[in-house]
């Protein structure tokens, strides 16, 4: 290495410990850490740090140095998590979408068990594979905004193997992302042909025929047995008008994204009805049956295996 190159980079704030034998470099970043530490804690890095050097093997400041093809962002967060545990605690803890998909990317990458389970955990807690968890979910702060993470989201549970979270992760992008997008790819990646395929037929079921079967507990069946309303037709009328405005929910601008079967009609829109408690219950338990039956039906519109087997992974990869 040239003088003039090695003054164009950088030494990594709080990643450059004097006493310590190993230098790494990622983009233009300099790091400085304990060789024994990585080796115990990555099998790839300590194969790779096995190695017999050659004898013009690249050295810095006497110590081995060695190049990552990694981004020095990517380092960075993933040297913090193993040497600063608060960098990166285990779910609830917040966090950033960033930190978790470098966390996750490198923890992979280097069969670092214990920070990719972490990552995972992190990420499967708002992806979850029971619609009772979804239901309950709040949006967390990292998955905003929406359109970019849900599409990279997808990117790194195919790159990493964590397929139970892509059920969720791609109705997310089916519901952020326009159809163009999905097919060209945005700045942050492209959804391989097998995904790209499945999200593009999945949005055609979820706003015609899943958009559908969410709703028909406004009209089906015309006249609930035991309504309180007849012979007056009010519980009737309040549904048919509720289905009229709920029609306009599936329409979309161009450019746009429609309100797909898991959001179309939430917990807010039953004040929409004036009807009385028998029917309000019927439909309450109709719209409930069709939304478990939507749920149940992701995987499939992904070209996934089942929910169960995808549990199976899911409880395997975080054991």
């Amino acid at each position: 290495m040239t003088r003039s190159q090695r003054q164009s980079l950088a030494r990594a704030e709080g990643l450059w410990f004097e006493d310590c034998g190993l230098i790494i470099q990622a983009d233009s970043t300099l790091f400085r850490v304990s060789r024994d530490f990585l080796a115990a804690r990555s099998p790839v890095f300590e194969g790779m740090l096995s190695l017999p050097a050659p004898r013009n093997a690249d050295k810095m400041d006497g110590c081995p140095f060695v190049r990552l093809p990694d981004s020095a962002q990517d380092i960075t967060v993933f040297l913090k998590a193993l040497l600063y545990s608060e960098s990166f605690e285990p779910y609830p803890a917040p966090t950033t979408f960033t930190v978790i998909a470098s966390v996750l990317r490198m923890s992979h990458k280097y069969e670092v068990d214990a920070l990719r389970k972490r990552a995972l955990a992190h990420l499967s807690a708002v992806h979850p594979t029971k619609l009772g968890r979804w239901t309950r979910l709040q949006t967390p702060l990292f998955l905003l905004p929406p359109q970019p993470v849900a599409l990279e989201i997808a990117l790194l549970a195919r790159q990493t193997s964590a397929l139970w979270l892509l059920p969720i992760a791609l109705y997310r992008v089916c519901e952020y992302t326009h159809e163009s997008d999905i097919i060209v790819g945005t700045n942050d990646g492209q959804l391989g042909p097998v995904d790209q395929v499945a999200c593009v037929k999945a949005i055609r079921w979820l706003e015609t025929a899943g958009a559908s079967k969410i709703l028909d507990f406004l009209w089906v069946p015309a006249t609930i047995m035991g309504c309180f309303s007849l012979p007056s037709l009010r519980c009737q009328t309040s549904r048919m008008k509720a289905r009229i405005v709920a029609e306009t929910w599936r329409e979309s601008e161009p450019g746009t994204s429609a309100l797909l079967p898991l959001t179309l009609w939430g917990e807010a829109d039953w004040e929409r009805l004036e009807v009385c408690d028998t029917c309000l219950q019927a439909m309450k338990g109709a719209h409930a049956k069709a939304k478990q039956e939507i749920w149940n039906k992701l995987p499939e519109l992904f070209d996934l295996p089942p929910w169960t087997e995808l549990e199976r992974m899911k409880a395997e990869a975080l054991r």
